[in-house]
């Protein structure tokens, strides 16, 4: 008995899925830079006494900034 397998649908579809998911991971890539550029700048533009005031020192700046950029 012979099968049939319509692969044009399927192709296209996993071809579709493949740019989507690329173009998303693109987005989410810009958008975690684009949050721990933010968020570094904006706490290395405080002075030591402000950072010290919210429990902070310029050591953790480039902690802080990196798990910003990871919940995202």
């Amino acid at each position: 008995m012979a099968h049939y397998t319509d692969i044009s649908r399927t192709a296209g579809t996993g071809l579709i899925s493949v740019v989507r998911n690329m173009v998303e991971g693109i987005r989410l890539s810009f958008a975690r830079q684009r949050a721990f550029t933010t968020t570094y700048n904006q706490l290395d533009a405080l002075s030591d006494h402000e950072l010290a005031d919210i429990g902070l020192s310029r050591g953790d700046i480039l902690d802080i900034a990196r798990e910003t950029a990871a919940r995202i």
